[in-house]
């Protein structure tokens, strides 16, 4: 029997500063390990995370019990953030989504004259744009800023008896005056969020993303003369005014020939900036008959 106690004494001698070896490592580290055994960083986790997913549709001010947050808004709301004065949420983070038919502006409003990133609100504005911000105890920092998929749309035409577009003046100045819009009964597609026809169906191919673009436009076009010979100038134009780079100069033959060609010009746009194709006759006021066209737009 005293053997039996011997052994367990010198049993619990032997592994009590183990264990305590043990907690000592463990509370010195501070490694939370979910998963594992072996954590590498304070906290690891070993599997999937979940956080907590909101949908709004109206204006919300946030605080503790929100993570992430999806907009599903029909008008313009507000999501106002709380304070951030005193250490009341140091490293907190919420991630803010514009949802898939959110047409509407979303206002970030910081507390008061709190900031975010220095200014006191942000606006969420294209269609799934989404941005991640962080409490650094002073202000909201953007730690993640998501803009929709490069928008892109296009308008074309095609037939074989043509448009005529009707040119009055001759152009003398390489294309400064008396240019005229290319206007066929064109069809729109593309993502309809961000580009449309601008109200009609004339050739125009109008922008409505919230967020500037610098834009790649391609229009080609196949073209026959109304007189034989004629020397025609082509160019993109953004409201109403031709992007010189865009310009070309095309020399027709007979009448019954078809000629095509293509530009390609970067551009910058803006909400409601709108793009056509224009044509100016660099020989007489005569007119050109436009047998196909599509002019194309892809944001960056």
């Amino acid at each position: 029997m005293q053997l039996f106690l011997l052994k367990n004494k010198n049993f619990l001698l032997n592994v009590f500063p183990i264990l305590f070896f043990l907690l000592f490592s463990s509370v010195s580290n501070a490694q939370v390990g979910i998963n594992t055994i072996a954590p590498n960083s304070t906290l690891e986790v070993n599997g999937s995370v979940s956080q907590k997913v909101t949908a709004i549709t109206a204006t919300t001010t946030l605080d503790a019990t929100y993570n992430t947050i999806v907009c599903n808004n029909t008008s313009a709301i507000t999501v106002n953030l709380p304070t951030v004065a005193s250490s009341a949420c140091d490293g907190r983070i919420y991630t803010i989504k514009k949802g898939m038919n959110s047409t509407n502006d979303i206002t970030i409003d910081g507390n008061s004259s709190e900031t975010i990133d220095g200014a006191i609100t942000f606006v969420l504005s294209d269609v799934q744009g989404a941005i991640t911000i962080a409490s650094d105890g002073t202000e909201w920092k953007i730690i993640g800023n998501h803009l929709s998929p490069y928008p892109m749309g296009e308008v074309s035409y095609f037939s074989t008896a043509g448009t005529t577009v009707t040119i009055s003046s001759q152009t003398t100045d390489g294309g400064l005056t008396n240019m005229v819009s290319c206007g066929p009964a064109t069809a729109f597609s593309g993502m309809p969020m961000d580009f449309d026809n601008g109200g009609s169906n004339n050739g125009t191919l109008r922008y409505i993303g919230r967020t500037p673009r610098l834009c790649h436009i391609a229009c080609t076009i196949s073209v026959s003369p109304a007189t034989a010979n004629d020397e025609f100038i082509f160019g993109v134009a953004k409201n109403g005014s031709v992007y010189v780079s865009s310009k070309i100069i095309q020399r027709m033959g007979a009448t019954t020939d078809a000629q095509s060609t293509a530009m390609h010009v970067v551009i910058p746009l803006n909400y409601g900036d709108y793009l056509n194709l224009y044509v100016g006759n660099m020989i007489a006021g005569r007119n050109v008959l436009v047998k196909s066209l599509n002019l194309f737009a892809l944001g960056m």
